[in-house]
């Protein structure tokens, strides 16, 4: 009876974490690096937002394209679900939101200028 008990006890302590776990994953948290580099590797969506971004004959990021982005919220261990990102290229400067998804996947939203 008290094998059953505590086999029982196990079992239900196994399923709470498994489903803390499952929860906790529905959020993306990417590194300052990653989110960079992502926004960098997407020229598609750069050119949707200014299409001086990317070089029109190869469609692909021009050079001295530079991505700064800074964590935005509680993070943990340098990993945050948000980033205020800045594009800059020349004198262009393009502000958006970097929201990390699970999987590495991740949306770029526009942002207000600050000013």
């Amino acid at each position: 009876m008290l094998i059953r008990l505590s086999l029982a006890a196990v079992l239900g302590l196994l399923v709470a974490a498994v489903i803390a776990a499952s929860a906790a994953a529905g959020v993306g948290h990417h590194t300052r690096a990653t989110a960079e580099r992502n926004i960098l590797h997407a020229p598609r969506a750069l050119a949707r937002w200014n299409s001086r971004l990317v070089n029109p004959q190869t469609h692909l990021i021009r050079t001295h394209v530079t991505v700064t982005c800074k964590g935005v919220g509680r993070g943990n261990r340098g990993h945050f679900a948000r980033f205020a990102c800045v594009v800059r290229f020349e004198k262009l400067r393009v502000h958006m939101t970097y929201v990390a998804q699970t999987n590495h996947g991740f949306e770029l939203h526009g942002r207000k200028r600050a000013g």
